[in-house]
């Protein structure tokens, strides 16, 4: 029987704590961790007065939420092979965790399973199981990411590149999303538009999968953080205003060990154009090069 631990993470959301957490515990996993990450509501005291079996982690030092910190957090309290991660919207219906423990097959990680045109609903997207051992082997999930979305995008792909690792997927019924607006989303996120914290993490995601195929071996969590403040910066738009459809940016990642062995900084030009100056479609360009060495 497969042993499975549940970590869920809190930031503000106790209402959806309390009607989310029952589910998983009547369903007795082998463990389940919540991450109260500087809950203003009292998540941490709530839980512990209720289920007092339940693991639970604060996290007071961060005044904002970075849900990548706080599943990587919340997995390393856990002991179980395999690991749930799951927002604290996410309703479990019943035999969810029955089904894991009979199908779960070591080589794989599980997503929803998509439906009959190959879609996936994005409410349920982040709510993934994978073995510990392939979790821990790529680093967990990349803290650089501390806006909306794209953390589970950037891991799934680390995941899929492993060898003898494969994508499978989970019955999408026994997962259920609670309804509830984007602002509530972004409450802690210094980007509240969607769409543009979106091209933000699809243009981060492309430069360091390009940096990484091609020019480094490694890029360090500064570096990486660097990259991710430059590309907010650039892309992240003017408040409320909608993202612009075209657009040019720059980023440095400063000095880098490269591949030759030697540390070079490289310069990565970005931009969203059309294929001709006036009409066709619009597609993502990325060109990576060294920086000009002075002298």
């Amino acid at each position: 029987m497969q042993q499975i631990a549940f970590v869920t993470t809190s930031k503000g959301r106790l209402h959806h704590i309390r009607e989310t957490l029952p589910r998983i515990v009547g369903q007795a996993p082998h463990e389940i961790i919540v991450v109260d990450y500087g809950c203003p509501d009292g998540t941490a005291a709530w839980v512990e007065t209720h289920y007092p079996d339940v693991k639970v982690l604060r996290v007071d030092d961060d005044p904002g939420f970075c849900l990548p910190r706080a599943r990587n957090l919340g997995a390393r309290l856990s002991s179980a092979r395999w690991i749930c991660f799951i927002d604290a919207d996410i309703r479990i219906q019943p035999g969810w965790v029955e089904w894991m423990r009979q199908r779960l097959v070591p080589g794989h990680f599980y997503r929803a399973a998509a439906d009959a045109k190959g879609k996936r609903d994005g409410e349920t997207f982040g709510t993934v199981i994978c073995e510990r051992a392939a979790f821990e082997r790529i680093g967990g999930y990349d803290e650089a990411f501390r806006g909306w979305g794209g953390e589970d995008t950037d891991l799934y792909a680390r995941l899929a590149a492993q060898p003898g690792l494969r994508e499978a997927g989970y019955p999408a019924h026994f997962v259920e999303p609670i309804p509830h607006d984007d602002g509530e989303r972004t409450q802690f996120h210094e980007v509240k538009r969607k769409d543009t914290q979106g091209r933000i993490n699809v243009a981060y995601i492309r430069i360091k999968q390009q940096l990484l195929a091609h020019h480094v071996d490694a890029l360090s969590i500064e570096v990486r953080r660097a990259l991710m403040e430059q590309i907010k910066r650039q892309l992240g738009g003017n408040g409320d205003a909608a993202p612009r459809k075209t657009y040019a940016a720059r980023v440095l990642t400063g000095q880098v060990l490269s591949r030759t062995g030697l540390p070079r900084s490289f310069v990565v030009d970005i931009a969203r154009r059309r294929r001709f100056v006036l009409f066709g479609p619009r597609r993502f360009v990325i060109r990576v090069r060294p920086e000009p060495v002075e002298g």
